[in-house]
């Protein structure tokens, strides 16, 4: 199981680009509960810059009942937002 999402990372709130095997938490919903996601593919060139990328809950599979297609979510390290993303489409293979 797995997200595909577009996502776009702020400038000015990591020094560095993540790249794959990157694991932040991110808020999904309206509670501001922090879930962990692991990014399974990540290339991101530059700063502010939508791309396209693949995700995993890295605990809890209950989670992908709990989101839906275009849902939008923060990309959070503690408190502090680094980015967000969107919800393409919901692949629960497994």
């Amino acid at each position: 199981m797995y997200l595909f999402v577009e996502v776009i990372f702020h400038a000015g709130q990591r020094r560095n680009l993540p790249k794959t095997g990157y694991r932040p938490d991110a808020i999904f919903n309206k509670l501001g509960d922090y879930w962990g996601i692991t990014f399974t593919e990540l290339q991101v060139d530059k700063f502010d810059n939508p791309t396209l990328a693949i995700i995993k809950f890295t605990f809890q599979d209950c989670h992908y009942k709990e989101v839906c297609l275009g849902q939008k979510f923060s990309i959070m390290e503690g408190s502090h937002q680094v980015g967000e993303g969107k919800i393409i489409s919901i692949v629960m293979n497994e």
